[in-house]
């Protein structure tokens, strides 16, 4: 299938379509001053001949592939890291494949037995295509994942050769004596004394499993050729005694917005307060299995980080109205508005409406996001009452302009009749409210419905983003470190290839 050994490299990449060819390695590569790369699309950082790469905390000598695009990653930041931790030189980074092992469904996508959701958004390296995928094949993967232990997919990538080791991450549930799960994974603990978990292996511990690959392994095989059980800190780890600018990236895990201004990502907490800034979403779209990224201080002493921005990573969407039975296909899609929003195995469905169905017509609001090909997936859904045509509202992204309207997230909009409000709640003309807006500008739209196309009532600007200050750490200077997904690469390094 694929001919690559991860990382960095070689090429000058600026994003994921970038086009390249493929250069003939040397012995040893280093990094030099005035390449870098992006994290998250917005955080830019430089290496220098100090740089250390990691790749699964292994020091790599050599690099032999091209392309880093869509790794998770840990960084850290040295002392010239501006502010809000968007510039500076990187001191280390380590690219990490979350799963390395066999695929086992293709639908649902499943790599061991763990639910696995990739969309237009996942990057294929080495032009490796979702269709070149068999059951059975060795991937490696890199991605996020939730509490559930599923994943978001950020990054697939095949070798030419077997695997030598497998690997599986994620949290433990279902403990034993003999035996724990990952997700839908049987792990068997077998002569495997587990590292590193200081009151012993327990429920909830995140944990990284490699195994020796078994050839007989297939759908609903137990996991037995475990070698090593690690328990891990999935948060960011550093020593106490300062407030230290972060940038973390992640899926919601818990969600207490309402009652204590709060929520977390892989258990580390994160407070909220009105100074807060919310990119591509709202405090609304904060809900277990969304995913953010997080910029503002870590308080070291108690792990708690102080939010200044929270970035939803995919454009976000909130629809409502009333759904029939019929637009409901268990376990798979929801369809509001003539859009059908695909099941995740991140979804909060609280009142069991995707995963049961609907018995009789009922209002509906869903929340999600929308990929890079306009696929809708669904992060929450839930029952709003009785039925109500005349009380339906879209929030989402202007995507084309039409006649007498707006495509909001898919959804046609009239807006002749519509009451025009600016991101303060202020009524505007219609022609102003033309001047305001884009292709890609928020808006809030409450209406009716009336064959799937909504008419609105009132359509206001969503509140400006990225308008919040620079965090400030506590003392001077002092770094920074982050978890995120490489989004572009321009590394160049002495020597790395043949002339």
């Amino acid at each position: 299938m694929k001919a690559s050994q991860l990382f960095i490299t070689l090429v000058l990449m600026i994003s994921v379509t970038s086009a390249y060819s493929e250069p003939k390695p040397q012995a040893e590569i280093k990094g030099q001053g005035g390449t870098g790369l992006t994290i998250n699309g917005i955080r830019n950082f430089t290496f220098d001949a100090n740089t250390i790469i990691k790749e699964d905390g292994a020091v790599i000598p050599a690099i032999r592939g091209q392309g880093g695009t869509g790794f998770k990653l840990r960084y850290r930041v040295a002392n010239d890291a501006n502010a809000d931790l968007t510039a500076g030189t990187l001191e280390e980074i380590n690219l990490i494949n979350t799963h390395k092992g066999p695929v086992t469904s293709l639908d649902p996508f499943r790599i061991f037995n763990v639910d696995a959701l990739i969309t237009a958004d996942t990057f294929f390296d080495d032009n490796l295509s979702f269709a070149d995928i068999n059951v059975g094949d060795e991937l490696k993967i890199s991605g996020f994942i939730d509490s559930n232990s599923s994943l978001l997919v950020s990054r697939v990538e095949a070798d030419n050769d077997p695997l030598t080791e497998w690997k599986l991450s994620g949290f433990v549930a279902g403990l034993t004596a003999s035996s724990f799960q990952i997700q839908n994974q049987e792990v068997l603990i077998g002569s495997v004394v587990p590292d590193n978990c200081v009151s012993g292996l327990q429920n909830g511990e995140f944990v990284e499993i490699k195994a020796t690959p078994d050839m007989a392994f297939t759908t609903g095989s137990a996991l037995a050729t475990v070698t090593d059980i690690e328990c891990q800190e999935p948060g960011i780890i550093t020593d106490p005694g300062t407030l230290l600018p972060v940038a973390l990236e992640g899926l919601v895990d818990m969600e207490d917005i309402d009652l204590n201004s709060r929520f977390s990502i892989a258990g580390q907490l994160i407070n909220v307060d009105g100074m807060t800034q919310y990119i591509n979403g709202e405090v609304d779209d904060i809900v277990v299995g969304a995913k953010v990224e997080v910029e503002g201080l870590l308080n070291t002493t108690t792990s708690e980080i102080t939010a200044n921005k929270v970035k939803f990573k995919e454009v976000r969407f909130k629809f409502e109205e009333p759904v029939l039975p019929a637009d409901v296909i268990p376990g798979e899609s929801i369809q509001l508005f003539g859009q059908i929003i695909l099941n995740t195995p991140q979804l909060r469905d609280e009142d069991g409406i995707m995963n049961n169905g609907l018995n009789s017509e009922t209002q509906v609001e869903v929340r999600g996001y929308r990929d890079r090909d306009g696929n809708l997936f669904a992060t929450r859904v839930r029952e709003r009452g009785n039925p109500d045509p005349s009380d339906v509202g879209v929030d989402g992204q202007i995507i084309e302009f039409i006649s007498n309207g707006l495509i909001v997230s898919g959804v046609t909009v009239d807006t002749s009749g519509s009451v025009f409000l600016d991101q303060s709640g202020t009524p505007i003309s219609a022609a102003q409210f033309d001047a305001m807006v884009a292709v890609g500008t928020e808006v809030e739209i409450e209406g009716n419905v009336s064959n799937d196309i909504v008419s609105a009532v009132i359509t206001q600007i969503d509140e400006d983003d990225d308008v919040g200050s620079a965090v400030e750490s506590s003392r001077g200077n002092v770094g920074g470190q982050g978890i995120g997904t490489i989004t572009g690469v321009d590394l160049i390094f002495r020597d790395s290839f043949e002339q």
